[in-house]
């Protein structure tokens, strides 16, 4: 076995050939989980290389390859078995592919070169031969097909947008790999202006060339491949960010003071009790899911309090090298002490994002913004949670307008991919402008425009409203969320303060299989009918909580006789809507998304 670090281009710029064994799973990698990543990474070294090609900060580590050459003959191309990285390998293949032809409109005769040096062998005679990856033959034609349509246009003619049901259909795993890619490398081509694309390209050539790397395992013929493999992915329990930071810390502390400080300070992070274990696992060292990834908390927590100190994005994979950058080149505290204390406030914030209590107005925000699952918001409320001269009634303020914010842009289907760097705006805007109040943050917040930045006006939230496949797009968990809101906002000063302990679920007053059980009434055009019910039933209109009890005796069955029964059984101000009602029709669920909106606009305030 030797092992090899190598950066991209020196794993595809030579003329050799990966294939990918039969018995080896086919290609699986999707949007959220890898290919969103994946750039998301690349995009951050490609911005260094744009601003600061001088810049000295090391690789970025992609993953190890284990490969083991194959027997050849005569003139064939150098081929090796891919025994472990295959899914990683035949993503770059497409996303360099995407990039070649890209680049094959414009004049980087450099770029181009490369490009084509690392999507294609020129040295043989043999048309397999010229992939520098083959895959396992359930992929091989999609594979094919992308590698060699050419461009966008070309895989779009074969592959359209299908709508069904207001729902975009996928379309072959490959496909939708290179589609994804050729988008977002043609945004951040383009980001500074059509002038700038052909230098944009050479500085992201650059980080294939250089800032990107692989560690290639290469065995020997006698290895065992299966054994090797199973070595690699044998479990471990690897250092942390947070263990290296600790260490940092208590270092630099000195012999005397280290106990004391960590007594006074990090102990907390170690200790168990009933409300921070889970399982067995102490509160800080549990896993936490934000977004794609599952990290432990007090990772999470690092990465969050370095972007708020510093007002910038922090890459997940150096978290102790920023920290102990920040600290060498800032030096922002007197002492370690002070370090110490200021990380163990900020840590008991972080805490009380993820314990939220529902017995306070933060409480319930926080646990409605764990339900939106939008972690990158985390930096900026640290920076308004922490900020000491922010008046506690503005403070609230400012939290009901991110909670508008989000809910407005959720409902309205706008990205969230920007979150992270507009937050983090947001927090340096706000305190460079030193206004510690609602109004001056609003001013803010709303200064957003279009959809990657805005926050949506009463009218486009309506709109929006109104029209939403609520339960299929925002999902049932987000949707109980927002009827729990509303339930609290219908309550007025003449309604008792009841609290609702129960599971709640969402229930489809038409239900979702109204064909099974709700017919179309007699002489009706069925086809119209039928697109307008499908077009409706998931609409924030038909949708209700009923208990897990009450909604498995009332689902199905007719309106005469569910309505009812909702209205007689719910103690939610969401459901007396149905009072005195034995009827329900397309007509009524429209009025009565229409009236649910009426109490939106006051739950999440517009700019």
């Amino acid at each position: 076995m030797e092992v090899f670090k190598k950066t991209v281009s020196m794993v595809f710029g030579q003329e050799r050939r990966y294939v990918i064994p039969l018995f080896q799973r086919p290609y699986v990698w999707t949007r959220e989980r890898q290919w969103a990543p994946l750039w998301d990474d690349i995009a951050e070294l490609a911005d260094i290389e744009a601003s600061q090609p001088k810049d000295e900060s090391p690789p970025h580590f992609l993953g190890a390859m284990v490969i083991q050459q194959r027997p050849s003959w005569g003139d064939q191309i150098l081929a090796h078995d891919v025994i472990d990285g295959q899914q990683r390998l035949t993503t770059f293949q497409i996303l360099l592919h995407a990039f070649r032809d890209i680049a094959a409109g414009t004049e980087e005769k450099q770029v181009i070169a490369a490009l084509t040096s690392w999507t294609r062998n020129t040295a043989t005679a043999e048309p397999d031969e010229e992939y520098k990856l083959w895959p396992t033959s359930r992929d091989v034609e999609q594979f094919l097909f992308v590698t060699t349509a050419g461009s966008r246009a070309e895989i779009e003619a074969r592959h359209p947008t299908v709508l069904k049901r207001k729902v975009l259909q996928p379309r072959p795993r490959f496909v939708e790999a290179y589609l994804f890619f050729h988008d977002a490398l043609h945004t951040w081509l383009s980001a500074a202006g059509a002038e700038k694309v052909g230098e944009r390209a050479k500085a992201l050539r650059r980080v294939f060339d250089k800032r990107l790397q692989f560690v290639s395992i290469e065995l020997e013929k006698q290895e065992d491949p299966q054994s090797i493999f199973e070595t690699l992915n044998a479990r471990g329990v690897p250092l942390l960010a947070s263990d290296l930071l600790r260490n940092y810390v208590f270092q630099r502390a000195g012999q005397t003071e280290a106990p004391e400080l960590h007594a006074k300070y990090w102990s907390p992070f170690e200790i168990s009790d009933d409300q921070a274990t889970e399982e067995g696992v102490r509160f800080w060292e549990a896993e936490e899911r934000q977004g794609r990834l599952k990290r432990a908390r007090l990772d999470l927590f690092v990465h969050h309090f370095l972007a708020m100190k510093q007002g910038s994005e922090v890459l997940s994979g150096r978290l102790f090298p920023t920290y102990k950058e920040w600290i060498e080149r800032d030096s922002p505290y007197k002492s370690v002490e002070d370090e110490l204390r200021d990380f163990r406030r900020y840590a008991d914030h972080f805490y009380s994002l993820i314990r939220p209590s529902r017995d306070s107005a933060f409480g319930c925000f926080a646990t409605r913004l764990r339900v939106l699952d939008t972690s990158t918001v985390y930096p900026l409320l640290l920076g308004i949670l922490g900020n000491g001269e922010l008046p506690a009634s503005e403070r609230e303020g400012i939290f009901v307008d991110i909670e508008s914010f989000l809910v407005r842009r959720l409902v309205c289907s706008r990205p969230t991919k920007n979150y992270n760097r507009q937050f983090l705006q947001l927090l340096r805007d706000f305190e460079a402008r030193g206004q510690w109040t609602r109004s001056a943050f609003r001013e803010l917040l709303a200064a957003g425009v279009g959809e990657n930045l805005d926050w949506p006006s009463d009218d486009i939230f309506e709109s929006c409203w109104n029209t939403v496949d609520a339960y299929q797009e925002l999902k049932s968990h987000r949707v109980e969320m927002i009827l729990r809101r509303l339930d609290k906002v219908m309550t007025t000063s003449s309604t008792e303060s009841i609290t609702i302990n129960n599971t709640l679920t969402v229930e489809h007053v038409l239900p979702q299989k109204w064909k099974e059980h709700w017919p179309l009434p007699a002489e009706t055009d069925v086809d119209a009918a039928t697109d307008r019910r499908d077009e409706l039933v998931h609409d924030f209109g038909n949708l209700t909580l009923l208990t897990q009890p009450l909604n498995a005796k009332v689902s199905n069955g007719p309106a005469a006789q569910k309505l009812p029964r909702i209205a007689a059984q719910s103690a939610l101000r969401l459901n007396a809507h149905f009072q005195g009602r034995t009827d329900w029709t397309e007509h009524d669920i429209e009025a009565r998304g229409r009236a649910l909106f009426t109490y939106a606009k006051r739950a999440w305030p517009g700019p």
